[in-house]
C-alpha cells in the first residue's frame, strides 16, 4: 500500500485492531484477573463473579446481530463513538459498584456495545475495504485481541496488586477509549466508496451489491439449510476454545503439573499466531483447504495430548490445539464470505458469530461438568478433537451445497 489516500487502508486495519483489542482483549482476555479480588471484597462466590463475563459474552453475541443495520443507518463514526462510550463508562462504573449484581448489569451493557463494534463490524469493514489480502488483514485485526490480552495480563496483575481492582477498572475504561481512538477519529467509513476510494486490490462496486444495506433481506435470500450448516460449523469450531483453560488440569492429571503453565503459554502464542497463519493460508489456498489443514492440526494436538503424555509432546500438542481459536474467528468469517459471497455476508455472518459465542459459553461449562462426571480429561479432549473433524466435513459439505446452488441458478 502506498501513501496519501492509501494510508486510509492502514487506518482501517488499525481501527479494526483497536476494536478487537477492546471487545475481546480488554473485555474477555483479562477479565478473569479480576474475579478473585472482586469475589473477596463482595463476599460472593467465584461462580457468581464469573457470571459477569458470561453476561458480557451473551450480550455481545446477540447485539452483534444488529451491527450491520445500525452502522448503515447511523454511520460508522456515530456507532463507533456511541459504542465506545457504552464500553468505557460502564467499565469505570464497575470500579465504583457496591455489589456484584450491579457489575452483572454493567457488564451486560459493555457486552452489548462490544458486540455492535466487535467481530461483525470489524470483518464487515475489512471485507468492504480489502479485495486483495482480505484474509491477512482480517487475521491481523482478530489476532490483536490475543496480543493485547497477552501483553495486558501481567500489567493488570501488577495494577490489581498495587492499586486494587477498583482503580484498575478505571484503567480498563481509559484503555477502551484509547484503543478505539482510530475508529472514532480516523477519516474512515464502512464503505471505501464513501471516501471516493475503491476496495484495495479490487474495483468499485455499488453498495447494494455489497449487501450491507439490505442485511435483513440478505438472510431471507440465503438458503436456510446452508446458514444452519455454517452455524453448526461455528459450534464445532468454537467448542475447542473452552479447553485451553484446562491445560493445567490435564498436565496435573499426568503428574506433570509444571508442564501445565508452559502448555497455557504455548496455547496462547498459537492463539495469535494461528489467526495470522490462517489469514495467509486463506489468501493463497482459499478457506476450504486452509480450514481443513488447521482443523487437522488441532485434532492431531488432541490425539497427542491423550495418547503421548510426555512433557515436550504435551507442549507441542498445546501449540497445535491452540490453533483452534483461528477456526472460530478468522476461519468462520472467511468461510461465510466465500460460501455466501459479499452480497449475503452481512446477513449471515452475525448468525455464525452467535453460534460461535454461545458454543464457547456453553462448552466452558460442559467441559467442567464432563470432568466432574468422568473424573478425567481423555474422553473430553478426544470429543473436542472429533468435533474439529466434523467441522471439516461441514466445510466441505457447505462448498458442495453452495456449488450445486450456483449451478442451479445459472
Amino acid at each position: 500500500m502506498g501513501s496519501g489516500n492509501n494510508a486510509l487502508y492502514w487506518l482501517v486495519v488499525l481501527a479494526g485492531c483497536g476494536m478487537s483489542g477492546t471487545a475481546l482483549g480488554l473485555g474477555v482476555n483479562v477479565a478473569g484477573l479480576f474475579f478473585g479480588p472482586m469475589a473477596g471484597e463482595f463476599g460472593a462466590g467465584q461462580g457468581l463473579v464469573a457470571a459477569t463475563l458470561t453476561m458480557y459474552s451473551l450480550a455481545q453475541a446477540f447485539s452483534g446481530m444488529a451491527a450491520a443495520q445500525l452502522v448503515e443507518r447511523f454511520g460508522f463514526k456515530k456507532v463507533a463513538i456511541l459504542g465506545t462510550l457504552l464500553e468505557a463508562v460502564p467499565a469505570a462504573l464497575i470500579g465504583m459498584s457496591p455489589n456484584v449484581y450491579l457489575v452483572l448489569a454493567l457488564n451486560t451493557v459493555r457486552g452489548a456495545a462490544s458486540g455492535i463494534i466487535g467481530m461483525v463490524l470489524i470483518t464487515l469493514m475489512v471485507n468492504f475495504w480489502f479485495s486483495k489480502n482480505n484474509g491477512l488483514m482480517t487475521s491481523i485485526c482478530m489476532g490483536f485481541s490475543g496480543i493485547a490480552g497477552a501483553l495486558l495480563a501481567p500489567v493488570f496483575s501488577t495494577l490489581i496488586a498495587t492499586i486494587g481492582w477498583r482503580a484498575s477498572y478505571l484503567v480498563v475504561a481509559a484503555l477502551t477509549v484509547a484503543f478505539n481512538l482510530p475508529a472514532m477519529l480516523a477519516p474512515i467509513s464502512l464503505h471505501p466508496e464513501d471516501r471516493g476510494m475503491t476496495p484495495y486490490g479490487g474495483v468499485p462496486r455499488p453498495k447494494a451489491a455489497a449487501g450491507a444495506k439490505d442485511g435483513a433481506p440478505a438472510i431471507a435470500k440465503a438458503p436456510i439449510a446452508l446458514v444452519i450448516m455454517l452455524m453448526v460449523y461455528g459450534v464445532c469450531a468454537a467448542a475447542a476454545t473452552a479447553l485451553p483453560q484446562h491445560f493445567p488440569g490435564i498436565a496435573a492429571s499426568y503428574g506433570l503439573a509444571a508442564t501445565g503453565t508452559l502448555m497455557v503459554s504455548t496455547g496462547m502464542v498459537a492463539n495469535s499466531a494461528g489467526k495470522v497463519l490462517i489469514g495467509v493460508l486463506v489468501d493463497h489456498l482459499g478457506p476450504k483447504v486452509s480450514i481443513s489443514l488447521i482443523a487437522i492440526l488441532v485434532a492431531l494436538g488432541a490425539a497427542l495430548m491423550v495418547f503421548v503424555p510426555q512433557p515436550m509432546v504435551l507442549i507441542v500438542a498445546a501449540g497445535l490445539f491452540g490453533l483452534c481459536y483461528s477456526l472460530s474467528t478468522v476461519g468462520a468469517a472467511m468461510l461465510t464470505r466465500d460460501v455466501f459471497g459479499p452480497e449475503l455476508y452481512s446477513g449471515v455472518y452475525p448468525k455464525v458469530v452467535l453460534a460461535v459465542s454461545l458454543s464457547n459459553a456453553a462448552f466452558t461449562t460442559i467441559v467442567g461438568a464432563l470432568y466432574d462426571l468422568s473424573g478425567g480429561y481423555a474422553a473430553i479432549v478426544l470429543m473436542l478433537g472429533a468435533m474439529e473433524i466434523v467441522a471439516i466435513c461441514l466445510t466441505l459439505l457447505a462448498y458442495r451445497v453452495s456449488a450445486v446452488r450456483r449451478r442451479a441458478a445459472v
